[in-house]
């Protein structure tokens, strides 16, 4: 898609062309252009809204049995796997990312799908008892026209994350993608239609989240927002949303914390702690960013730990090394900055050095760093880097360890590495997230189970059945029918 021009989806359109101007996406790792794209504003906003309401109001998804609307939300699922190379490669150059971490994102994308397409005919409402003469129940409907905003780390799977449950609930969906990676949202657009969703189910609107994605969110045409993103940029859509009262999905990030007690296979643990905070160069929302370490151990750990990012590969994701680059060249700037401060506030500890290929010069790429020596005070343990840097902390007890982790402005998720059952156990139960991994991180494709978060974190959950209730009413309907 070098050089090639991404297009707006409004309908059964595809408008090459729109009020907001001309975008451009670049490789992180060379700097070279991808692709231009169309860029969407007011006018174009009003298209689509007018679209997904005229779909959901009138269109032919409504109308459908649920079978057969499950039936396309898998044929979607099949097509992505279909184009999974094409797709994880297109990913993996707009994004960064290694290789291995598309092609995981295009599997995840489909199971979404495969998922709540198995689920569209299972949505049941309840019978309520009221006594003699009365019958009633609720009935599950669709809650309207959902906007779905998509941050830049995993662009294609968190589209498909939300979009599945609400298009299963019945809504018709607004996309809107983040600048920095938009390039596989439009091949999703292209699954979709190929699939037989009917026209203006799916919309796909690019352009500044500080004009368009402004516009949607405060449109009155909206009915329901999904954002996943910074806290400052979400608590901007909570003001927008609240305009007009309406409901949000909001997943924030976090700083999450791995427990590593003495007692743990330190073998099995090492690289959980590894790709926990080092996967997609740490622009992950649920990076294990906080090591605490119990103190008969912990400069045994930092030493391990040193060693093994030392020997990591940095390179192009194309290539699939250990670490690709950062985003943009604006992230590298914002994660340099916290390498700054880790360096004042403790002891920096770098990894493997920076791509010496020219023709990577150019590119956003950091060292993986651990920042030893500090506390859970330390900026650098309080604040989401979204970069791959480790805090490591230490601790005595189990109880004191629970007490730092939950000393957060966030609560996304935790891990905790022990084999005494009645630890991970009791930790579990205390730490004040919305997801606990013991003696694991981070675990498969992890579309069957809710995730979310607690504080800063966000709210309303994602995946698993969970999902489903964000983009539903529930109706009750009572009948009086004594006997004439």
């Amino acid at each position: 898609m070098t050089n090639s021009m991404i297009p707006l989806a409004i309908g059964d359109a595809t408008l090459t062309e729109a009020s907001g101007g001309v975008g451009e996406t670049r490789n992180p790792a060379t700097g070279a252009l991808l692709s231009h794209f169309a860029m969407a504003g007011e006018v174009e906003v009003n298209m689509a809204v007018n679209a997904a309401r005229k779909a959901f109001d009138e269109g032919a998804w409504g109308r459908m049995r649920p079978f057969e609307r499950g039936r396309i939300l898998q044929r979607i699922g099949e097509l992505m796997l279909e184009r999974r190379d094409e797709i994880a490669r297109i990913e993996t150059e707009d994004s960064g990312k290694p290789l291995r971490d598309a092609y995981w994102e295009v599997d995840c994308a489909a199971r979404f799908f495969e998922f709540y397409g198995g689920f569209v005919d299972k949505m049941q409402g309840n019978s309520i008892p009221l006594g003699p003469n009365y019958s009633d129940w609720t009935t599950l409907e669709g809650i309207g026209v959902s906007l779905h905003i998509i941050p830049w780390n995993y662009s294609f799977q968190l589209i498909a994350r939300g979009v599945a449950p609400a298009l299963a609930a019945g809504c018709s969906v607004i996309i809107k993608p983040a600048t920095e990676t938009p390039m596989s949202a439009w091949n999703f657009i292209q699954i979709c239609r190929e699939a037989g969703l009917p026209e203006g189910q799916v919309n796909l609107i690019n352009g500044r989240g500080s004009v368009v994605g402004d516009l949607l969110a405060r449109h009155p045409g909206v009915d329901q927002i999904t954002f996943t993103g910074s806290v400052p940029t979400g608590q901007r859509v909570l003001e927008a949303a609240a305009s007009h009262a309406i409901p949000s999905n909001m997943e924030l990030g976090g700083k999450s914390a791995q427990l590593l007690f003495a007692d743990a296979d330190m073998d099995a643990a090492m690289p959980m702690v590894l790709g926990g905070v080092f996967t997609h160069c740490g622009q992950v929302c649920n990076a294990g960013t906080r090591l605490l370490v119990q103190r008969s151990v912990h400069d045994e750990v930092v030493s391990k730990l040193h060693d093994k990012i030392k020997g990591m590969t940095l390179g192009a994701g194309i290539d699939d090394p250990d670490m690709g680059p950062l985003v943009s060249n604006a992230q590298k700037a914002s994660v340099e900055e916290y390498y700054e401060i880790a360096a004042k506030e403790g002891e920096l500890l770098l990894g493997a050095d920076l791509p010496g290929d020219a023709a990577l010069a150019n590119g956003a790429f950091v060292r993986p760093a651990i920042v030893a020596g500090v506390d859970n005070t330390a900026r650098v343990a309080r604040e989401e880097v979204f970069g791959p840097l480790l805090t490591v902390i230490p601790f005595d007890t189990a109880e004191e360890a629970v007490q730092i982790a939950n000393d957060s402005p966030f609560g996304l998720v935790a891990g905790v590495h022990t084999q005494n059952i009645s630890n991970a156990l009791a930790a579990a139960e205390r730490l004040r997230v919305g997801q606990v991994w013991i003696n694991s991180f981070g675990v498969g494709l992890d579309v069957e189970f809710p995730f979310g978060g607690y504080k800063l974190s966000g709210f309303g959950r994602e995946k698993g059945l969970e999902a489903i209730s964000a983009y539903q009413q529930v109706k009750n309907i009572c009948i009086r029918h004594p006997f004439a």
